[in-house]
């Protein structure tokens, strides 16, 4: 427990460092701006209006509400909402690391997760995913110590945070199956169905209201996502493939599969009976098993869209991923009496997963930045520019800007400015706000503003950029 405590004050403390932090990326909408509704609307109705509603049960935009009702609605109170959520990431894990690996190893896998940019960054930022991650390990927890009632709380808590939670629920329900006891069998599986099925019925009674209500499941035409569920064709499966690809060995994760691949190597050479047998009761096999499953229920569906291979969305996946690589570690480096190969192998993979956090491309490819700990210096430089265009007296509308800054500030800081920047227009706007945190820019727009427009706020911090840049067909610029 002591341990575990350490973890507890780190997050305190870097949740109160952040306090103040803007909401960011697609928190804006689905903790902002759906909490917002909730919250002004007296929690009257869960269908949210079509300009904010992604077709998820709005469960965190109720929780952000009643946080804000209880506490008031303050961006500090918005970040130590997450707290508990947190917190139970870190319990849940030294549960988990002390089931699979012992009691002193458990740290060891709290450090794993929490040392990837994905989970870090995400904690950092008020998350839906963060509440998946969560009850996604309690989910996995109470699997493994067959405590059915918990996981039935957990599969509701999964299949009303989002869609992606109701997706991820299957892969769960399949490895409770896997790692059933007494075999396959149909009643087995009808037994184990048993704790999924509240959640399941819930987000089907969700999602059935949902379409009567709008005429839609899951997105619709109109809505400023629908680009990104487009359908691709084999030539944009392929290159979706290799996105995955990419987002796999994406911000130091490269060292997580270098490490895994010499790990099974290792352990296939030197152990004993190297035969490749599927054991149920193994926990590599169940740990193999839960990482397949996970990647089937959430990753394929993925690959037939345009814009759905984001990081944040490949979450558990990655979670499960340095779980299963831990394991292994220890048990091949007890299998082929390698205790130096163990030695250097958690800190390669350790470091270099917070290394990740370095890794910047250049403008014209498009980074996740809200699942890497370099965007930290937009919050700074963000404010900057809106004090500039305060001190100026330049009217926001006269500004345009890309995602994630566009609209009324009071989304973003939670002030009751209803003013705020607008989409971006190269030929209509005074000034242009840019940032390479900005992917919606093209290499056009970006050569265009630094070639023929000019430049009055420009800095740098870190990795991120921050210009606002003036019109020069517009000048003077009315205000």
């Amino acid at each position: 427990m002591s341990k575990q405590i350490w973890f507890f004050v780190s997050l305190l403390l870097v949740t109160y460092l952040v306090r103040d932090n803007n909401f960011f990326w697609d928190t804006v909408q689905l903790a902002s701006k759906q909490g917002h509704y909730i919250y002004e609307t007296g929690f009257q109705s869960l269908i949210l209006p079509n300009e904010i509603d992604s077709g998820h049960p709005p469960l965190f935009g109720v929780y952000m509400a009643t946080a804000w009702k209880v506490f008031g609605k303050t961006l500090p109170v918005s970040h130590f909402a997450m707290l508990p959520f947190l917190f139970g990431i870190v319990y849940l894990l030294f549960q988990i690391g002390s089931k699979l690996f012992g009691k002193q190893l458990a740290p060891w896998l709290c450090l794993f997760c929490f040392a990837d940019p994905v989970l870090a960054s995400q904690a950092i930022l008020v998350s839906p995913d963060i509440v998946l991650t969560c009850f996604f390990l309690m989910a996995i927890w109470a699997i493994l110590e067959k405590k059915w009632a918990m996981l039935g709380v957990s599969i509701v808590v999964l299949s009303l945070i989002s869609m992606r939670g109701m997706m991820l629920c299957m892969g769960l329900f399949a490895f409770a199956i896997f790692v059933e006891d007494d075999g396959f069998s149909i009643r087995n599986v009808l037994r184990r169905f048993i704790p999924f099925f509240p959640g399941i019925l819930l987000a089907a009674t969700f999602l059935i209201y949902h379409w009567q209500k709008t005429g839609w499941m899951g997105h619709h035409a109109t809505s400023t996502w629908s680009p990104s569920f487009e359908t691709v064709d084999i030539r944009g499966f392929a290159k979706n493939i290799m996105v995955l690809g990419w987002r796999c060995l994406d911000f130091g994760r490269v060292f997580v599969w270098i490490v895994l691949f010499a790990t099974v190597l290792f352990g296939y050479r030197k152990a004993k009976t190297p035969k490749l047998k599927i054991n149920r009761k193994d926990k590599g096999w169940q740990l193999m098993a839960l990482l397949f499953f996970v990647f089937i229920a959430i990753v394929p569906i993925q690959l037939f869209y345009k814009g759905l291979l984001a990081h944040r969305y490949l979450l558990p996946f990655f979670v499960a991923l340095n779980i299963s690589t831990l394991y292994l570690i220890e048990k091949s480096a007890a299998q082929s009496s390698i205790e130096w190969f163990k030695k250097i192998s958690k800190p390669i993979v350790g470091i270099g997963l917070v290394t990740g956090n370095c890794w910047i491309y250049p403008p014209k490819i498009s980074m996740g930045w809200d699942s890497t700990l370099a965007h930290l210096p937009w919050y700074g430089l963000q404010w900057q520019v809106q004090q500039y265009v305060l001190e100026h007296d330049i009217p926001f509308e006269k500004v345009g800007t890309a995602f994630p800054n566009i609209g009324p500030r009071r989304y973003h800081d939670l002030s009751e400015e209803g003013k705020g920047f607008v989409e971006k227009d190269l030929v209509n706007n005074c000034y242009v706000f840019y940032s390479n945190i900005m992917n919606d820019f093209s290499e056009k727009e970006r050569d265009v503003l630094r070639k023929h427009w000019q430049p009055v706020f420009t800095r740098k911090v870190g990795g991120v950029e921050a210009h606002l840049f003036q019109n020069p067909n517009l000048v003077p610029c009315e205000n």
